[in-house]
């Protein structure tokens, strides 16, 4: 059986689901209407906005919460936001380097990334930062290859290129 058919493991402690048993966690549950509480409108409507692209990557989705974040998840979690005082900050997950000056990046592991970004205005959430969302939510399906038809995956660390010398020819001329 391959990882993305098995089933999740529930943590008999807080109910959440998670692809690994035992992962480590917080078994605080803290509701979206709890984090949303006192905010700013302004704020408010960010969050919404923010939720309802996620959403709209497809079926599934469906929101966890901590204390300082909340999130989306299908299989495991892929985006979140974390807020801020006149803003949100998302944050998501994908299998490739991005270069994009609105993105701050941290690199994980192998093909591993995640990203983060202000989001300020609902006019932010434009077609780019959409494809990424959508693209984030096949990661947390667990799709392989988890990039969206139709991306070319440029700047993506697959290897080495074909115009690099290998390993074996460096230093021999």
């Amino acid at each position: 059986m391959t990882a993305a058919k098995r089933p999740l493991w529930t943590c008999p402690r807080c109910g959440n689901r998670f692809v690994t048993r035992n992962l480590w966690h917080s078994c605080v549950r803290v509701s979206v209407r709890e984090h949303l509480a006192g905010r700013p409108r302004e704020v408010v409507r960010l969050y919404r906005e923010v939720a309802r692209a996620v959403r709209s990557c497809g079926p599934g989705v469906r929101s966890v919460s901590s204390r300082s974040r909340t999130g989306w998840m299908v299989r495991t979690r892929f985006a979140g936001v974390e807020f801020r005082r006149d803003h949100v900050r998302l944050s998501f997950w994908l299998k490739r380097e991005v270069s994009s000056p609105r993105l701050r990046s941290t690199h994980l592991r192998g093909d591993d990334w995640i990203y983060a970004l202000p989001v300020r205005s609902a006019a932010e959430l434009d077609d780019e930062l959409r494809g990424w969302l959508c693209e984030a939510y096949l990661v947390g399906r667990q799709e392989a290859g988890s990039r969206r038809p139709g991306t070319s995956g440029r700047g993506a660390r697959r290897g080495p290129r074909d115009d690099a010398p290998s390993r074996a020819s460096r230093g021999s001329s």
